[in-house]
């Protein structure tokens, strides 16, 4: 015997998956406050005003009289015009950061190279192994032997106790100038780069809005801040903060022009080929012409080219050598000798005639027909025997 399935009761059914939905909803909104309540990574963003943020900096320098910007597009639009651009390495599990591609990377380092200078915060061994704008390695020394030092421009700005939070230090690299170093090793070195300038700190977190205001951090801040003259700006677009740039925006204007053109020529024959704007047109039916058209047609063009005239003038021409040939006469006899020296009466009657044809001046149709079968029956009647027969 056969079982059958019991049939599941609809209302239970829908009650079921509501509650499993309702759970479900209940468990992502808990889970997304727990991610809230952890906060976000440090920013490093003037934008922020948390604790990992620089507002406070950005703030210090507009409170100081140093106007500071806040630069939001790709490193190939940097313009020739800001002279110090503040770059804040994210971290590295920060989802926020945006990665510079390699063209970008070359844009940044043009930029460097032309004269701008760059305040590099914080460090990456990968970018330091991939020689990018030559920034130098860190290391975590075990050992305190070096003694602090700070640069005669920084003690100008009555920078002396400072906080670092990193154990990092850098590895000096060949021709650097080191602007603060304490024992554990170097913390700022500054070293040429084309025309411009590289500044490296290996700690961002003194600068944050948690500790700006610690020791000297924040005269600190301002002193690498204001040490190039010219606009400063900085790098928002390392930490999310970048603008869209669509492909008309970075093409050049003549080829966003050409493109434009091309693209209304286009939709004009698009258009013209789908709409018709006439007629179709339809060819001409081939009919071949009749031997009798073919005739006239040759006539007309023969008589508008005056070719009777030449043609009677032609037969004349021959006609006179068989006539004077069969009466001994010079071919440059006179014509009227010639007329007067034939016996017959027609063959007299009909030369006159071909003369008189030949001498009326514009020969028609009839005219030319009958020079013609004046000529023929004159060689045929002298041209027979030599003479002509009567």
């Amino acid at each position: 015997m056969i079982a059958t399935l019991r049939r599941l009761p609809p209302v239970e059914t829908a009650v079921f998956v509501l509650a499993v939905a309702i759970l479900s909803t209940l468990g992502v909104l808990r889970q997304q406050a727990a991610d809230r309540s952890a906060g976000s990574p440090d920013s490093y963003s003037t934008y922020d005003a948390a604790s990992g943020g620089y507002r406070a900096w950005f703030e210090l320098l507009s409170r100081e009289g140093r106007a500071a910007e806040r630069f939001e597009r790709s490193p190939a639009f940097l313009p020739a015009r800001i002279r110090t651009l503040v770059w804040a390495e994210p971290l590295p599990f920060d989802r926020r950061q945006e990665f510079l591609s390699k063209s970008e990377i070359g844009a940044l380092e043009r930029w460097v190279r032309a004269g701008g200078h760059l305040l590099y915060l914080g460090h990456d061994e990968e970018v330091a192994r991939a020689k990018i704008l030559h920034l130098p390695a860190s290391v975590e020394p075990k050992t305190f032997h070096a003694r602090a030092s700070v640069a005669p421009f920084l003690r100008a700005q009555s920078v002396a106790a400072f906080g670092w939070y990193s154990k990092r230090r850098w590895k000096v690299p060949k021709g650097a100038a080191v602007l603060v170093a304490d024992p554990r090793g170097a913390v700022i070195v500054r070293y040429p780069f084309g025309r411009g300038s590289v500044t490296a700190v290996v700690d961002e977190e003194p600068f944050q809005n948690a500790h700006i205001a610690e020791a000297n951090n924040a005269r600190l801040a301002y002193a690498l801040a204001v040490e190039r003259p010219g606009p400063l700006a900085f790098d928002e677009a390392a930490h999310g903060f970048k603008v869209v740039e669509h492909w008309w925006q970075i093409a050049p204007r003549a080829l966003v022009v050409a493109v434009i053109v091309a693209v209304f020529a286009l939709a004009v024959a698009f258009a013209g080929a789908a709409i018709r704007l006439g007629p179709p047109l339809v060819p001409a039916q081939r009919r071949d012409a009749s031997s009798a058209e073919f005739v006239d047609a040759m006539a007309a063009l023969l008589e508008r080219g005056r070719a009777a005239d030449d043609a009677v003038a032609g037969a004349l021409h021959s006609t006179t050598r068989v006539v004077t040939r069969s009466l001994g006469l010079p071919d440059d006899a006179p014509p009227r000798t010639i007329a007067a020296r034939l016996e017959s009466p027609e063959l007299r009657v009909g030369y006159t005639r071909l003369l008189e044809i030949a001498a009326g001046g514009r020969v028609d149709a009839p005219s030319l027909v009958r020079a013609i079968a004046l000529a023929q029956h004159l060689r045929r009647e002298c041209g027979a025997h030599g003479r002509p027969r009567n």
